[in-house]
């Protein structure tokens, strides 16, 4: 049964990395890795790592990701167990003085899947766990003025529930981040799923201590 269940684990994995290359997300992931900047031995919290496909692409580092979805992170620690903690449950205040502090931070994905109080929330966690000159790098789907029909019809039927307006993305990263700068990415034939990358900088508690 076991055997089974990580086959049906990777065979999952494998379907949302082929979506995802479909949609330009890889892509769109590879411009967060650049923001990132990651270098080797940084410490690295990823809330909402999937599988963990872009792993590969990063220096050696202590990496800690953090999913719901126990068949992808069952894929994730069959491919990179070896270098890489994984734990399958919601990055929470716990795991926040446990852990912590992190020099880089990820969030690929998940704003677009929490209301704005949830958001609020986690983003005021990896804010209190991140290092002095750190960053925190999201990606999500965004609406916004002079968007194609078609990436608009993708973003309103994408599976998380709150897609909003770019702006609200960058409101919402404000109230916990001094520093916030937001880039459009997509709404191309190879890219056809449109996001908004948002790296932010200098927690607003840093900033008042």
């Amino acid at each position: 049964m076991a055997a089974l269940a990580n086959l049906i684990g990777h065979a999952r994995a494998a379907g949302y990395i082929l979506t995802q290359r479909l949609v330009g997300a890889v892509r769109a992931r590879d411009e967060c890795l650049a923001a990132l900047g990651a270098r080797p031995g940084d410490r690295i919290l990823d809330v909402g790592c999937g599988p963990a496909y872009y792993l590969a692409a990063l220096p050696e580092c202590e990496y800690f990701g953090f999913d719901t979805n126990s068949a992808q992170i069952q894929a994730a620690r069959a491919r990179f167990g070896d270098r890489a903690k994984f734990f399958d449950e919601p990055f929470t205040a716990e795991h926040q003085r446990a852990l912590g502090p992190f020099d880089k931070v990820l969030l690929l994905g998940i704003l677009h899947h929490l209301d704005d109080a949830s958001s609020r929330s986690l983003l005021d966690l990896v804010a209190g766990c991140l290092k002095p000159g750190g960053v925190v790098v999201a990606l999500d789907t965004p609406l916004y003025e002079g968007q194609s029909s078609f990436s608009r019809f993708l973003a309103k039927n994408d599976r998380g529930d709150f897609v909003r307006y770019a702006e609200a993305y960058v409101q919402l990263a404000s109230q916990s981040f001094e520093q916030v700068e937001s880039r459009l990415l997509g709404d191309t034939l190879s890219m056809p799923w449109s996001f908004i990358m948002m790296v932010m900088k200098t927690p607003r508690a840093q900033a008042a201590a």
